[in-house]
């Protein structure tokens, strides 16, 4: 959006109006970005639970071999 263009929006339908739909913009992006970042947070946890289990059954098979 330019210049021009928010000065006209804002002298037609007032001021408070255009930045209320400004920040709604502004929200949904910032909720999809946070989203995706979700997901990707996620996915590196499910990854780390794997890898913790497989060196936890590791620990435990060394603890069985110097038994």
């Amino acid at each position: 959006m330019e210049f021009t263009e928010l000065l006209t929006a804002i002298s037609t339908v007032g001021f408070p109006i255009v930045f209320c739909l400004i920040m709604f913009w502004y929200l949904r992006e910032e909720s999809n970005n946070h989203k995706t970042e979700m997901d990707q947070l996620k996915a590196v946890i499910a990854d780390n639970n794997t890898i913790l289990a497989s060196l936890k059954q590791l620990i435990q098979d060394k603890l069985t071999e110097v038994e």
